[in-house]
Formats: structure tokens, C-alpha cells, sequence
């Protein structure tokens, strides 16, 4: 009998039903995709997650309540395993960040197509399942400085925000482009995402 994968297991929390209903039903049309569960509110989100472990949470931002950031941080404590995507309608840079920092992979703008949807949801899964690729290792606090990176952070603002000195960036950015081969910021954040250290 041919083992066939089960499909990735989906958690939608929005505030907004007619979104969070367009969005299950796009997706439920993907048979590589299950959505086990819709949550109003980040509570609600936490509870069901807990409940059900999804492999995936797609985590709006802006809820009532218990925020999306807040549920990450929840959530990336009491189940590390499973994948935070954020969602919003608007890209707020300090609350991605935030979100970014509290243990989400990734984050996804609501104008986004549905099959880049899809994409990104598969990416975050398989994130989930791997183990950190052989070829390039980055250390847990390199990893940290690279999604300050993503996030559009300059080299003192990533010092700032971590404590530490713009010489200790710039040495930690070196390593990470070494590792990754990568000439430049934007090709370290295309080349981790490339390799799932990252998910965008």
C-alpha cells in the first residue's frame, strides 16, 4: 500500500468571519491542506491550538482581547512545535516585528494570492518538520539577528533592540552571510527562506 502524506493541518484566527470563512474554504480546496478549526480571538486561538496541535496557525494581528502577538508568544511557549504564520491587512513593521520576535516564522499580508497562501503555509509545515538543514548551521542568536533583518531593521536598530553593539551585528551579519553565501542583506533573508530558516 503506497504511504501518501497527511495534509498539513490549519488553524485560521480572525476576527473577521467573512474573512476567516473565505480563507478555510480557499484552502479547504487544496487536498494538500485541512483546516481543523477557526478562532475569533486569540484566546479562542491559544485554546483550540492546545486542543487540536495544528501544524499551522495563521494569526491575525489585530484582534480583540488577547492580541495576535500575544497568542504567539503563548503559543510559541506552551507549543513550540507548531508554526505561527501572522496575518494582516496592513504591514504594521513594529507589531510584525514583535510577533517575529515572539516566535512566529513568518507573515503573510492579506492581499497576498491564494495560492501564495498556500505556498507559505506549506513552507511554514515543512519548516516544522525539519531539522535544521546540515550545509548551514546558524546558531540560535544569528538565526535572532537574521529576522531582525527581514524586518527591515537597520544594523542600530537591531543593536538596540537586542542590548548589544553594532560591531556585534555587523560580526553576526558576517557570519550569516558567510554561511549562506550571500553577498548582501536581501540575498541572506532569499537564501534562508530558500532553505527554511526563514518563512515569508
Amino acid at each position: 500500500m503506497i504511504a501518501v502524506d497527511a495534509p498539513v493541518k490549519v488553524l485560521i484566527a480572525d476576527d473577521q468571519t467573512l474573512f476567516r470563512a473565505g480563507l478555510a474554504r480557499i484552502l479547504a480546496r487544496d487536498p494538500r491542506l485541512e483546516v481543523v478549526a477557526q478562532a475569533k480571538n486569540g484566546s479562542e486561538a491559544v485554546e483550540e491550538t492546545l486542543s487540536l496541535r495544528p501544524d499551522v496557525v495563521l494569526m491575525d494581528l489585530q484582534m480583540p482581547g488577547l492580541n495576535g502577538v500575544e497568542a504567539v508568544k503563548r503559543l510559541h511557549q506552551d507549543a513550540p512545535a507548531v508554526r505561527v504564520l501572522v496575518l494582516s491587512a496592513y504591514a504594521d513593521r513594529s507589531m510584525v516585528t514583535e510577533a517575529i520576535d515572539s516566535g512566529a516564522v513568518g507573515y503573510a499580508d492579506k492581499d497576498i494570492t491564494p495560492e501564495e497562501m498556500v505556498q507559505r503555509i506549506l513552507s511554514a509545515s515543512s519548516t516544522s518538520q525539519r531539522n535544521r538543514p546540515g550545509p548551514v548551521d546558524l546558531s540560535e542568536r544569528e538565526v535572532h539577528v537574521l529576522k531582525q533583518v527581514a524586518s527591515g531593521l537597520s544594523n542600530k536598530q537591531i543593536a538596540n533592540r537586542l542590548g548589544i553593539s553594532e560591531k556585534t551585528v555587523r560580526n553576526h551579519l558576517s557570519r550569516v552571510f558567510n554561511k549562506l553565501r550571500a553577498a548582501n542583506r536581501t540575498e541572506a533573508v532569499l537564501n534562508a527562506m530558500r532553505v527554511g530558516l526563514l518563512v515569508f
